[in-house]
């Protein structure tokens, strides 16, 4: 089975994700590179908040001072990204299920156990990686984007709806919900003075 995991895995890669790749890191470019001015003053910004749509993570995102150093009142811009508005439709679940039986389909492997009365898929019998690509994808976007500003900002990727826990995006790792964010930077070497 890992081996089909692996294959939907590259297709949904290829399929979703790499298309995506290119408009995503110029956005991150971008906000890297001060494009969007958040604030009225010129504070200098350490730490941004990356969000996606937690019901479609390629839909849309958006960029913002981290809230846990920057008071919300001083923000007068949000940098966006609309996928949509770059010709990329979103992708729904439904778009996932016929990709993954299409990779079943050419791999000889008979689901049709996991078919309900609608002939709709339940894909996790098979897969479950969908959410790790996404979040890995905005990851690598991200340090991409570092690399071509060489951007000492620090990033942290959400979930616009905070169950999909705080994520850094600069080593990868997922910050448990009870760290507080100013320990774990300073942890990590960071020292950002809070404005709150």
């Amino acid at each position: 089975m890992k081996k089909i995991e692996l294959k939907i895995d590259e297709a949904f890669r290829n399929t979703f994700l790499l298309p995506r790749e290119k408009v995503v890191t110029n956005f991150l470019v971008d906000v890297l590179n001060s494009k969007y001015q958040f604030r009225e003053d010129d504070k200098k910004i350490e730490v941004i908040s990356l969000y996606y749509y937690a019901s479609s993570p390629l839909s849309f995102l958006f960029a913002l001072p981290n809230y846990e150093y920057y008071s919300p009142d001083k923000t007068i811009q949000i940098a966006e990204l609309h996928l949509k508005e770059h010709s990329f439709a979103d992708y729904s679940s439904i778009d996932v299920q016929e990709l993954c039986k299409k990779v079943l389909d050419e791999n000889n492997i008979d689901y049709s156990a996991y078919l309900d009365e609608d002939n709709q898929l339940d894909f996790a019998n098979y897969w479950e990686n969908q959410f790790g690509l996404e979040s890995d994808f905005l990851m690598n976007c991200w340090r991409n984007a570092k690399e071509k500003t060489q951007s000492k900002m620090i990033g942290f990727l959400e979930s616009s709806d905070a169950g999909g826990g705080l994520f850094d995006l600069d080593n990868g790792y997922d910050v448990p919900f009870d760290v507080d964010v100013d320990e774990y930077l300073q942890s990590h070497g960071f020292i950002v003075t809070k404005e709150i």
